[in-house]
């Protein structure tokens, strides 16, 4: 992998979590314990997955598009999860659990995105 690649899954992956440090996925809707955890933990997931849709053959126009389809129902997730789990006032677990690992999916589907759009083929 050139250094150039490098430097971009690397650069996408900072720039997701810089957003999470900075209140955007909080007040998008992430629960504020979880808002900058949940970057953590989907940046490097999005990076592995950028790294294996480029190795997998896909172009880039493909990657692009692979991982902004994605985003959509990770944010779906994330958003009914948590109209649920409010509603249910926090007696909901499996909305609960939706509305966290779609705050996890959204960091890693941005980065997967944000790296395949500016690695090179």
């Amino acid at each position: 992998m050139p250094f150039r690649s490098a430097a971009a899954y690397v650069l996408s992956a900072v720039l997701v979590i810089l957003a999470a440090q900075l209140g955007l996925a909080e007040a998008l809707g992430a629960h504020p314990f979880w808002a900058v955890r949940t970057a953590w933990i989907g940046a490097p997931l999005g990076v592995v997955l950028a790294v294996a849709a480029r190795y997998a053959g896909l172009l880039r126009p493909q990657r692009v598009l692979l991982f902004a389809a994605l985003l959509i129902p990770a944010a779906a997730s994330a958003y009914f999860g948590k109209s649920a789990f409010v509603a249910s006032i926090a007696e909901n677990r499996l909305a609960g659990l939706f509305w966290h690992y779609g705050w996890i999916a959204i960091p890693a589907m941005a980065t997967a995105l944000y790296a395949s759009a500016l690695v090179r083929d």
